[in-house]
């Protein structure tokens, strides 16, 4: 079944949860508040980090990233093993939280499996939910030989509202530098 099949289900899935269609009605003259709905999803005062760990490639090449999101505002740190490339930030318009917050809900289905052992040239991803500083959903797998490939993609096309607000890694951080 194609990604993008699968979001979509997950995210009709999270509005039937919460007594919603996938047209948006929930029974009530209107439109749903972008901002209450996402609420329902991702508990309040939620802090997105994402993680994108890089396969071993040579360094003007890697490209390695952290992207921190919360409701008002987002970051992106990008390095290379260490050397600091791109340093941004930006504020988080309701839309885009309300679209991470529609299809959280997704990711507690995923499954991520250890890849046979002697793998390598791999990447890693991880997500991390916290509130308050409390951890409320943990998830991370290193995409190898095939193995959380489809995890990886389901990750990375959820996470792609927020990541959508800064420019693509070829001009945050371009190769060579």
């Amino acid at each position: 079944m194609p990604i993008r099949v699968i979001a979509v289900a997950l995210a009709v899935g999270v509005l039937a949860l919460s007594g919603c269609s996938a047209e948006g009605s929930s029974g009530m003259s209107g439109s749903p508040s972008p901002a209450s709905d996402a609420a329902s999803s991702l508990p309040a005062g939620a802090v997105i980090t994402y993680e994108f760990r890089d396969s071993s490639v040579p360094p003007p090449f890697h490209r390695s990233f952290v992207l921190t999101v919360n409701e008002r505002s987002a970051r992106i740190v990008v390095d290379s093993y260490g050397d600091l490339l791109a340093d941004e930030s930006a504020q988080v318009p309701s839309a885009t939280w309300y679209a991470l917050g529609s299809s959280y809900a997704g990711l507690g289905a995923l499954e991520v499996f250890e890849p046979a052992q002697g793998c390598t040239g791999g990447t890693n991803f991880a997500v991390t939910v916290t509130v308050d500083g409390a951890v409320v959903k943990d998830l991370s797998g290193y995409v190898c030989g095939g193995v959380n490939g489809e995890a990886d993609d389901q990750v990375r096309e959820w996470i792609a509202p927020a990541r959508a607000l800064f420019p693509p890694m070829s001009e945050l951080a371009p190769e060579g530098e």
